[in-house]
Parts: C-alpha cells; sequence; structure tokens
C-alpha cells in the first residue's frame, strides 16, 4: 500500500511538474480623443470713487479702472481658482486673531471690456469676457 502511494505521488509530481501558467500580455487601453471646443468666461467688476479725488474727472477715471481691475480679478477666479488660507490664534481658549486671505496669481491675455455702466452715485459697473481656445487647454 506504501509503495502503490509513492508511486501514484511520484507520477502525479512528474505529470503536474510538466504543467506552468503562460501569461498573456494585455494590450494598453487606447486613451480617450478628448476634444475642445472654445468657451468664453464672463464677469462683472465694480468700482467706487475714491473720496481724495482732486476733481471730477479724475474720480471716473479711477473708478473705471477700479472696477476693470475687479472684473479682471472675477475673471481669473472663475478661469484658475482661487488660493484660501486661513489663520487662526487661541490662546486660553479664547479666539485671538482670526484672519483669512484670497489669492489669485495667474496671467490673462486678450480680455475685451463687453459693457460699462456708470451709475448716479459715481459707481462704475464693467463687464468683462475672454474666450478661451486650444492654447489654454495644453497649459493644463
Amino acid at each position: 500500500m506504501k509503495i502503490c502511494t509513492a508511486i501514484l505521488l511520484l507520477g502525479l509530481t512528474l505529470c503536474l511538474s510538466g504543467c506552468y501558467v503562460v501569461p498573456v500580455e494585455q494590450e494598453p487601453a487606447p486613451e480617450p480623443i478628448v476634444t475642445w471646443r472654445p468657451v468664453t468666461v464672463r464677469a462683472i467688476g465694480n468700482g467706487a470713487p475714491p473720496a481724495k479725488a482732486v476733481n471730477i474727472a479724475q474720480a471716473r477715471i479711477m473708478t473705471e479702472r477700479a472696477a476693470k481691475l475687479d472684473a479682471y480679478r472675477n475673471l481669473l477666479e472663475n478661469i484658475y481658482g482661487v488660493n484660501i488660507s486661513a489663520r487662526s490664534n487661541v490662546r486660553d481658549f479664547i479666539l485671538k486673531n482670526d484672519s483669512i486671505k484670497s489669492r489669485v496669481d495667474a496671467y490673462v491675455r486678450g480680455a475685451k471690456v463687453v459693457h460699462t455702466m456708470y451709475h448716479e452715485d459715481g459707481g462704475v459697473e464693467v463687464e468683462m469676457e475672454i474666450t478661451l481656445r486650444q492654447d489654454f487647454q495644453q497649459i493644463f
């Protein structure tokens, strides 16, 4: 009985030693084709007249400039996003200082003023737009 079992195990070992697994190579999945369509982004900026302007003309020019810069900032926030950092100081379980800062660090070229509206109180509202084309997609 022991000899039969030993012969059976030896035969089974010889049979199984000739078997092995053949690895199958898989082809990489094809990359999806992404098509970029131009996107137009619009933003509105507001400006208030400065209190220390020398005359009305200077106040209007400074207000228009402030509104245009605000519109640029809003465009960039919509396109690139905003980096927010916050800091809180606590002493003896009491909040001493809490500050939140936002920062937009980007470059914009090709934005144009679409509409400018002058308010009765001297404020100015500027609407700007920019069209993001293929070169914008290549940046990212």
